[in-house]
């Protein structure tokens, strides 16, 4: 088990990207045909939208569940200057995120700086698209065409790069320093797609999918490294949930006996005729870990339960991201329980409850 607290991304550690800010997609017409991947933008809801299918003409957005899903508010730079309506959604090009109106008549009020997230007149509503994989408090992605190429230059060594929550048929991360003469690392292709093959049934008839996450741990550990991270797809759009990078934190060997849970927040409610009303709502993954590691190792991670209380991290069970058990162990999330013990005197083991963002 490897933890990797990321590095925080800056403006000045954002050196580019192919998604734009503010992002600002072409707006919806009900006369036109879209393919699926499209993405639209209804100004009277104050939203982007993505088609879910192919031969999508005529249906509103924010009613056709099944032909768009929303992807986030318009991208509006704020105005101190501009009245702004209730409902009214701006960024802000120097925290790059996005902010709400909550009153009718809102002019030359101050948006909220984090870790406020609201005041009395603007609510915080995430971040723009562009900076959204790298927002690791919420479970946000950055949504655009193929490829998505990201460059950040984290201003210290790290060894580790982790995306979750893509998706894409494909992923090359490469790294450059001028100490290191040039080109330090890969260009490494990471190959996403997947496909479950069992029987003969399943060989003939079961679809293809793709991976959602990959890390590598092998990045040399230069000061002025510069990493770039491409991500293609061969139809739709490109997505990615969180990159991170940073410096793992070598936890221990993971035992048998490991389980992967959700915490699920969909609601069913029944009338007195018992008749059921579904509400879907997120499930949130959460795993149970139990580690073994030498006893030299024990202070340091007691220091990495301390750096990381309340602090969204990469935990990774295992080190092949192309196994089939990579995901299933894999959590970019906060600790709910860190408890070390002591069952040998030159072992120590650690059971570890782990839940996503």
């Amino acid at each position: 088990m490897r933890v990797t607290p990321p590095v925080t991304i800056t403006d000045t550690k954002f050196t580019s990207s192919t998604a734009t800010e503010p992002h600002n997609p072409s707006a919806y017409n009900a006369g036109t045909t879209y393919a699926e991947g499209i993405i639209v933008s209804v100004a009277a809801d104050f939203a982007n939208y993505e088609s879910l299918a192919a031969a999508n003409t005529g249906n509103t957005p924010s009613t056709s569940p099944l032909w768009w899903r929303k992807l986030g508010v318009t991208e509006t730079a704020y105005n101190a200057a501009t009245t702004y309506a209730a409902g009214d959604t701006v960024y802000s090009a120097s925290t790059h995120r996005c902010y709400e109106s909550l009153v009718a008549g809102n002019v030359g009020n101050p948006l909220p700086v984090l870790p406020e997230i609201s005041t009395a007149n603007w609510m915080d509503v995430g971040p723009t698209n562009k900076w959204a994989m790298f927002d690791l408090s919420r479970n946000t992605q950055t949504v655009t065409t193929s490829p998505l190429t990201v460059v950040v230059t984290p201003g210290q060594r790290i060894n580790t790069v982790g995306l979750t929550g893509l998706k894409g048929n494909s992923v090359v991360i490469s790294a450059t320093s001028v100490t290191g003469g040039g080109t330090v690392y890969g260009p490494v292709t990471i190959d996403l797609n997947t496909r479950q093959v069992n029987d003969g049934y399943d060989y003939c008839f079961e679809p293809f999918s793709t991976n959602p996450s990959a890390v590598v741990f092998n990045v040399p550990p230069y000061s002025d490294i510069v990493v770039t991270v491409s991500i293609s797809s061969t139809s739709g759009n490109v997505k990615c949930g969180s990159m991170v990078v940073g410096t793992y934190v070598y936890l221990g060997a993971l035992q048998y006996g490991a389980t992967n849970d959700g915490l699920n927040f969909s609601t069913v409610t029944r009338d007195d005729w018992g008749n059921a009303t579904l509400v879907p709502r997120r499930t949130l993954p959460t795993t149970e870990q139990t580690l073994m590691v030498s006893s030299s190792r024990v202070n340091k991670v007691k220091q990495a339960r301390i750096d990381l209380n309340a602090i969204p991290a990469l935990w990774t069970g295992i080190d092949d991201s192309t196994s089939e058990w990579f995901d299933m162990l894999s959590i970019l999330g906060i600790y709910t329980k860190f408890q070390i013990g002591a069952p040998i005197r030159s072992m120590a083991e650690i059971t570890l409850s782990l839940e996503e963002i």
